[in-house]
C-alpha cells in the first residue's frame, strides 16, 4: 500500500494541475497572514480565520482537485489494466489515491501552521504552541473532509469528463462553504447538513484562547458532539462505500 501511495504522489509531481494546487496551498496562507497583520488582528482571531477559510474551503478544494487529477491520470494513461494484471485489487488503488490526496492536505496544514507562527510574531497575544495549532488545523480539516466526502462520488461518476467534474466538485465545495460562512444570515443553524455539523462540533476545539465574549457563539453553535460525530462519520462512510462500489463497477465495464 505504501508503495502504491508513493507512486501516486510521484504522478502528481509531474502534473501542471498539481503545481497550481501547490501554489494555492503556499500563496493563500501567505495572503491571509498578511491580511491579519495589516488589520492588526489578535493571534487567536488569525487562527479562527485560518480555520474557517483554510479548513473549510481551501482544504476540501485542494483534496478534491488532487484526487480528481489522480483518477484523470489513470483514465488518460490507461494504467489500471496493467496494475490489475499484477494482482493489486481495486480497493487498494482507490484507497491509495485517497491517502495520497490526504498526505497533501497534511503538508498544507504544516504550511498553514508555519505561516500562523510567522504571523503571530507580529500580532498581539502570540502563543507559539506549534503542536496545538497544527492539531487544530488538522482536526478541523479532517472533520471538514469527512463532511464533504460526497464529492468523491461526483469525482468517480464524472472522472471521464474532466472539465465537467472539475466544475461540479468546486460548485459543491463552494455551496458548502457558503452555508458555513453565512450561518446566521441564511438562518442555517437548524439545518443538519454535514458540513455545518462539522463546523459546529469543531468550533470549541478551534478556539485557541477562550474569552467571555465567545460564549454567545458557543451557545448558538452548540451541537451534541456524539450526534455530530455520528452524522459526519456516517456521511464519510456512506460516501466512501458508494464511491468504491461505483469505481469497481466502472472498471469492471472497461
Amino acid at each position: 500500500m505504501l508503495n502504491i501511495c508513493r507512486n501516486e504522489l510521484k504522478k502528481l509531481k509531474r502534473q501542471k494541475t498539481a503545481r497550481v494546487m501547490w501554489a494555492v496551498g503556499i500563496l493563500i496562507p501567505a495572503f491571509g497572514t498578511l491580511l491579519c497583520i495589516k488589520s492588526n488582528y489578535a493571534f487567536r482571531n488569525m487562527i479562527g480565520l485560518n480555520t474557517l477559510f483554510g479548513s473549510f474551503l481551501v482544504v476540501p478544494f485542494i483534496f478534491s482537485v488532487m484526487l480528481l487529477n489522480l483518477f484523470e491520470l489513470e483514465e488518460r494513461n490507461r494504467t489500471l489494466k496493467n496494475i490489475l494484471v499484477i494482482g493489486i485489487p481495486e480497493w487498494k488503488i482507490f484507497v491509495s489515491k485517497l491517502a495520497s490526496a490526504f498526505v497533501i492536505v497534511v503538508i498544507f496544514m504544516g504550511i498553514l501552521t508555519a505561516y500562523t507562527i510567522a504571523g503571530g510574531i507580529f500580532l498581539r497575544n502570540y502563543i507559539p504552541d506549534v503542536v496545538r495549532i497544527f492539531g487544530i488545523y488538522l482536526g478541523t480539516s479532517l472533520c471538514s473532509l469527512c463532511a464533504t466526502m460526497p464529492v468523491v462520488i461526483l469525482i468517480i461518476l464524472l472522472r471521464k469528463r474532466n472539465l465537467i467534474a472539475m466544475i461540479a466538485i468546486n460548485c459543491l465545495i463552494l455551496i458548502d462553504y457558503l452555508f458555513v460562512w453565512q450561518l446566521t444570515m441564511l438562518n442555517c443553524l437548524e439545518l443538519h447538513l454535514p458540513i455545518m455539523v462539522a463546523l459546529r462540533i469543531t468550533y470549541p476545539f478551534s478556539i485557541f484562547e477562550y474569552t467571555e465574549n465567545l460564549q454567545h457563539g458557543l451557545d448558538a453553535l452548540y451541537y451534541p458532539a456524539d450526534k455530530g460525530i455520528f452524522l459526519v462519520g456516517a456521511t464519510a462512510a456512506v460516501s466512501f462505500g458508494v464511491s468504491l462500489w461505483l469505481y469497481k463497477r466502472q472498471e469492471a465495464d472497461v
